[in-house]
C-alpha cells in the first residue's frame, strides 16, 4: 500500500465513522481531549496522528482497531488503484461559494515529469499491451471501457479513475458503440 494512500484512507475512515454515528467535531473533541482543529486536520489528511492519538480517536468512535481497518476499502492490487466515482469524497479546501471539490487520490512521486493528455477511443478500439517508465493516472470523462494491466481486467465506468505502475503491460479496450474520452496524466520517470 502506498504510504500517502493509506493516510488518506485512514482520514476518510475516521470522518466517515464520525459522521455515520452523528458525532460532531465538538463532541469528539470533548471525548478525546483533542482540539476540533486537530481532529479536522486529521480527517482532511492535513496531518498524521500519532499512534496514541489514533487509538484515542477510534476508541472514542467506539470501534475496535481490527474492525477499523477491516472495513477500509484499501485492498487494492500492489501495482494499481481503481477509484470508483461513488467513492470520491467531498472536501473543503477554501471558503468559496459555489466551489465543490472531490478528492480522488494523493500520491508523491520524486524524479519524474508530468504530461497531461485527452485520449479518445473510438467504438471497438483496442491496442496491444504497452509499457511506460513511470506511472499513469486515467480519469474516464465519458463512456465505459475495460482496462487491462498485466492479466487483470478492470471495468472503468464514466467518472471512475485508475492510477497504476505503467511499467506493467497495459492497454484499454472499448467494446462499446460509444466513444470513450479519458483524461490521462503520465508521471514519467527521469533517467
Amino acid at each position: 500500500m502506498i504510504h500517502e494512500e493509506l493516510i488518506t484512507h485512514v482520514a476518510k475512515r475516521i470522518k466517515t465513522l464520525r459522521l455515520g454515528k452523528g458525532i460532531t467535531l465538538q463532541t469528539l473533541s470533548e471525548r478525546t481531549n483533542l482540539t476540533k482543529g486537530l481532529i479536522s486536520k486529521i480527517e482532511n489528511s492535513r496531518t498524521i496522528p500519532s499512534l496514541p492519538v489514533f487509538f484515542t480517536l477510534i476508541h472514542a468512535l467506539e470501534i475496535k482497531p481490527s474492525d477499523f481497518f477491516e472495513a477500509m476499502s484499501v485492498t487494492q492490487n500492489q501495482f494499481y488503484f481503481h477509484f470508483k466515482k461513488k467513492e470520491y469524497r467531498q472536501i473543503k479546501k477554501e471558503d468559496r461559494p459555489g466551489f465543490e471539490y472531490r478528492h480522488i487520490f494523493a500520491h508523491s512521486l520524486q524524479g519524474c515529469t508530468m504530461e497531461t493528455v485527452l485520449l479518445a477511443l473510438k467504438p471497438h478500439a483496442k491496442s496491444k499491451p504497452t509499457t511506460t517508465d513511470g506511472f499513469e493516472f486515467k480519469f474516464i470523462l465519458s463512456g465505459d471501457c475495460d482496462y487491462f494491466i498485466q492479466e487483470e481486467k478492470i471495468s472503468l465506468r464514466e467518472g471512475d479513475s485508475i492510477f497504476f505502475d505503467a511499467s506493467k503491460p497495459h492497454y484499454p479496450i472499448n467494446n462499446s458503440k460509444r466513444k470513450v474520452v479519458m483524461l490521462v496524466i503520465y508521471f514519467l520517470t527521469l533517467k
